[in-house]
């Protein structure tokens, strides 16, 4: 019989209370430890092949511990093909989900043509085929790239950034955006982040199930909560890893815009006024109403680790 035993009461509470201590720690201490900037594009290259790996073979270090220790083969297939369907079912819907909270339309021919020809020409130089161009009608000045197998790929740009930069700096920006889609890095970020995400999972899943133990079993007790306690604390530490690697990648699609215009300067410029912008009190407050897509911005004005103008003004 299963029943709420005090220790499991006990524990319970207690692992919750040191996750969200640990969340805050991790929270306050990640921009100091997590803020190498690669010096070329080697050393980039090198620094997105290393996070990767060293999330990847962690993860699953610990996923088979747990699947050796508690002879979890199928239900650990289970959670993951769950989890894996739940990512699936959002890569799938979440351009719809953005058009509609974004008020995103297809960029007019006759008044948008201009960027429309700029999206076209910039994607053949990054030897891509030109994704979808469209205007979210917004004041925040922006853009970002989006794509699913079933909405194909997009880049929109907001009506703010039209209005606030020359053409040049757009194009830039677009440049940048469109290195995001050379790249894949819709699929990269959720390919390496479903590992910490399972691990948090499967690490609540054991903590929650000794809230209910047989009492005939108590013995395992421990064990169950500290390799569940090591599960979620390992899959909230990589996941603020995983948020430096989208860092990385961040700088990958600015190498891009630098390379396909021949110039990072135009890049540096749109970064520069962008940041004037924010700092505008009206802006400031559009953009926390607007943080559901603030990781598809160029331009975050809360961004955790990283303030763009440090790195492009010289």
């Amino acid at each position: 019989m299963f029943i709420l035993t005090p220790i499991g009461l006990v524990s319970g509470i207690l692992t919750v209370i040191v996750t969200l201590i640990l969340i805050v720690i991790f929270s306050h201490k990640a921009p100091s430890i997590l803020t190498w900037r690669p010096r070329s594009l080697a050393a980039l290259r090198a620094g997105m092949t290393v996070t990767s790996i060293a999330i990847v073979t962690a993860s699953l270090l610990i996923l088979l511990l747990i699947s050796y220790y508690f002879k979890l083969g199928l239900t650990l297939w289970s959670v993951s093909l769950f989890l894996a369907f739940i990512l699936l079912i959002q890569w799938l819907i979440s351009p719809y989900i953005i058009d509609f909270l974004y008020r995103v339309r297809d960029a007019d021919p006759y008044r948008e043509g201009w960027l429309i020809d700029m999206v076209r020409e910039i994607a053949r130089k990054s030897g891509i085929k030109p994704p979808k161009v469209k205007i979210a009608e917004i004041d925040i000045p922006n853009a970002f790239a989006y794509s699913s197998p079933l909405a194909g790929r997009r880049v929109a740009v907001t009506r703010g950034l039209i209005r606030l930069l020359p053409r040049e700096e757009i194009k830039a920006v677009i440049a940048h955006e469109i290195g995001h889609l050379k790249h894949k890095d819709v699929q990269t970020i959720l390919l390496i982040s479903f590992f910490p995400v399972l691990l948090y999972y499967l690490g609540r899943m054991l903590i929650e199930s000794s809230f209910f133990y047989e009492r005939r079993r108590d013995e395992g007790l421990a064990a169950m909560l500290l390799i569940g306690f090591i599960a979620l604390v390992a899959g909230i530490l990589f996941n603020f890893i995983v948020m430096h690697f989208n860092r990385l990648r961040e700088y990958y699609a600015d190498a891009h815009s630098a390379i396909s215009l021949g110039s990072g300067r135009p890049l540096q410029r749109a970064l520069a006024r962008l940041d004037l912008a924010y700092k505008r009190r009206y802006l400031r407050a559009e953009l926390s109403r607007s943080q559901a897509v603030a990781m598809l911005f160029i331009y975050a004005f809360v961004d955790f680790f990283y303030d763009p103008i440090d790195e492009y003004i010289d």
